[in-house]
């Protein structure tokens, strides 16, 4: 399944929580009932993006964070993503979103082995949907890992180019509940490079 690092603590911290079953429950009966793969990956991220709206709407957070558009640093590291969230980007690239194509190839050789991620070089990191001036091509529909990858603090922090540091993550357990959820409902998870080039059928692994 591939859960993400951080939503996995979440809910192994959470599970014991009624409120916390009572919204995994609800979000996958909501994901049952859907059954196109595009428009479930955009209500999970709008659902996401709902849980999270409190706290990056504080002032005092709004004013600790360096996080704007350009700022790409996390766009260098290692992001996880389901069947869904890959149909969605896969849809985006067969429209038109133009692609770094070498870096996809290169990204998605190494699977989901996060060893072999980061020893790639840092500009063999960089996403396939950043441009040349660091923004996303894709930013409304961003995985759901992207969407709660906000810090509070230097944006230094978030460099990888030499050393993974660690982050202070602006997000909500709520949040990471919700992401826990659709890849619990995934039919499959893995790395956004190796996913992608699946859903784009460049690989049969």
């Amino acid at each position: 399944m591939n859960v993400p690092a951080i939503a996995q603590k979440t809910f192994v911290e959470m599970r014991n929580r009624l409120e916390a079953m009572e919204l995994i429950q609800f979000l996958l009966k909501k994901l049952n009932k859907n059954h196109d793969s595009v428009k479930r990956a955009r209500y999970v991220h709008r659902i996401v993006d709902e849980l999270n709206d409190h706290i990056f709407q504080d002032a005092k957070v709004k004013s600790l964070s360096p996080c704007a558009s350009g700022c790409s640093a996390c766009c260098h590291t290692q992001v996880s993503i389901t069947s869904d969230e890959a149909e969605l980007l896969a849809e985006r690239v067969r429209e038109g979103v133009e692609i770094n194509r070498e870096n996809l190839l290169i990204q998605m050789a190494v699977k989901n082995s996060s060893q072999a991620y980061y020893a790639l070089s840092f500009a063999e990191r960089k996403c396939v949907f950043l441009d040349t001036d660091g923004k996303c091509k894709v930013y409304e529909d961003r995985p759901s890992v992207c969407r709660t990858n906000a810090v509070i603090g230097e944006a230094a922090q978030c460099d990888t180019s030499v050393e993974i540091k660690p982050t202070r993550l602006i997000k909500t357990p709520e949040a990471d509940l919700a992401i826990y959820a659709s890849f619990l409902h995934s039919t499959s998870g893995g790395t956004l490079p190796y996913m992608l080039a699946k859903a784009l059928k460049l690989t049969d692994s």
